[in-house]
């Protein structure tokens, strides 16, 4: 390694230590894994200005946007979520107000994340902001997927990006956590057949992105 190349790792490598690589930390007890990469490079790609997650709980996803946000230089995540019990609470993750708090500290991305402790139904009334990236990872049944679809749906910019989590549960189920309940597969799949292009990555239960228009958005004439 020349000088030149040495002194660059040494200016840069420790900082992406002590800051990226806090997506990796074991104290988040979240399904969403290595997944919370794609988020990342997501964000750091589309540049985004406005980022909505539903559903944070301890923080993992909100750390791996905030994160990104904080390398772009610019942009805010809300992250939506009562912080109260639900019927959709990760395990010991049910009062997770001060856990996601002391993450998003130690993450150093308060700055970029601000804590919306609503549902999404009330965080949703009065909504005027125009949004790049929405991650929905809350209420998991059939009736509250598609409801947070619809409530943000008309805010999404034209090229935005919609990513799901859980959706391979039907093809994929976790027989220790399964639920009859469990309605995110059936909604994306409603979507994909509707003409709204979805890709599936297949680790972490299934995360799906979806570009919000039928058909996806036209690129020539």
């Amino acid at each position: 390694m020349t000088s030149k190349l040495r002194g660059f790792a040494a200016r840069w490598f420790p900082k992406l230590r002590s800051r990226e690589f806090y997506i990796d930390s074991p104290g988040f007890l979240s399904g969403l894994g290595d997944s919370a990469w794609l988020l990342y490079g997501l964000a750091r790609s589309l540049k985004p200005k406005v980022c909505v997650e539903i559903g944070s709980a301890r923080g993992k996803s909100a750390c791996a946007v905030g994160l990104a946000l904080r390398r772009n230089g610019g942009g805010k995540l809300y992250a939506i979520d009562p912080h109260s019990v639900t019927t959709w609470n990760d395990t010991n993750s049910v009062d997770s107000f001060a856990i996601i708090s002391e993450n998003l500290r130690q993450a150093g991305v308060t700055e970029f994340v601000e804590i919306v402790r609503k549902t999404s139904g009330a965080a949703a009334k009065g909504w005027d902001k125009k949004i790049d990236l929405i991650f929905i990872d809350g209420d998991h049944s059939y009736e509250g997927v598609k409801a947070d679809w619809e409530l943000f749906l008309p805010h999404l910019n034209e090229f935005g990006v919609v990513i799901f989590h859980d959706t391979l549960w039907d093809l994929r189920p976790d027989g220790q956590h399964d639920r009859a309940d469990m309605g995110v597969p059936r909604f994306v799949e409603e979507l994909r057949a509707a003409g709204y292009p979805v890709i599936t990555i297949d680790q972490n239960f299934g995360v799906s992105l979806v570009q919000p228009r039928k058909g996806g958005v036209k690129l020539s004439q």
